[in-house]
């Protein structure tokens, strides 16, 4: 079953909680060809078949616990970090959390999906595609535990921001560990601070306002590997310096040690 049609069920029909009570969460009306022809012209990424099926049967919801949710991208201002552009914001909650879905992939449904704090500046990978996303909303829609699905959020926002420096891998070590990445590496300062977020973890997330103290985020293509630029030379020079580094089996030595 492909994503969009495992998604579909969720924008045909009303939700309904676990006793069968209908939700006030409400699909709305889908687009017209030409309107999705039109807004293509104004999309800041690539909008793929896939998306096009979801917008031929709704625009958005309305009325969830995280406010509207908008398929068009263009209820909300664009996503402001760049980094995570082209992308829509599907959501802004009542707590400013920013809720966006990537959109630089050539076929199916936008993702990564990412949520925004501004109270740590730190953000969260959610889930791979809107699809999954969606269904995830449901599911705690439907059980009732949004709150604290929330508050868990929330607590993985304030332990990603508390460990920002100890998780982060300083060039040297990273052009050992990441070996697959090192035409990337070498065009980065030698004090660059590197963030990869590609395994999954607890405190997996990006605690991007360390730009206030440690420069520029940039980022590997579209993987899920950041790095704070800092503020010296290209790591070029430290290709020679890789022998000489040595660090134990399994650490996750912080660039301040």
């Amino acid at each position: 079953m492909s994503p969009v049609d495992a998604v579909m069920p969720l924008l045909q029909t009303p939700w309904t909680g676990r006793h069968g009570k209908h939700l006030p969460i409400v699909t709305l009306p889908g687009i017209r060809q030409e309107a999705i022809t039109n807004l293509e012209a104004h999309w800041t990424g690539i909008l793929t078949p896939e998306m096009r099926r979801i917008l031929q049967r709704t625009c958005g919801l309305s009325r969830t616990p995280l406010g509207g949710i908008d398929f068009t991208g263009r209820w909300f201002p664009e996503e402001p970090l760049s980094i995570f552009r082209p992308s829509i914001t599907l959501a802004i909650d009542d707590h400013g959390r920013r809720w966006i879905a990537e959109l630089g992939k050539g076929r199916g449904l936008p993702g990564p999906v990412w949520c925004i704090f501004s109270r740590p500046e730190v953000a969260l990978p959610i889930d791979r595609n809107l699809g999954d996303f969606l269904q995830r909303l449901h599911t705690n829609v439907r059980r009732e535990s949004m709150s604290t699905w929330l508050t868990t959020l929330n607590i993985r926002a304030r332990k990603v921001w508390a460990s920002r420096h100890g998780r982060a891998i300083g060039v040297p070590l990273a052009f050992t560990r990441l070996k697959e990445l090192r035409g990337w590496l070498t065009e980065l300062p030698v004090n660059a601070w590197v963030y990869d977020l590609r395994a999954p973890a607890v405190t997996r997330g990006l605690p991007y306002g360390l730009m206030h103290e440690r420069g520029q985020l940039c980022r590997c293509g579209r993987l899920l590997v950041f790095a704070f630029t800092g503020f010296a030379g290209p790591a070029a020079s430290v290709v020679d310096e890789i022998p000489a580094i040595k660090t134990p089996e399994g650490s996750l030595q912080s660039p301040l040690c």
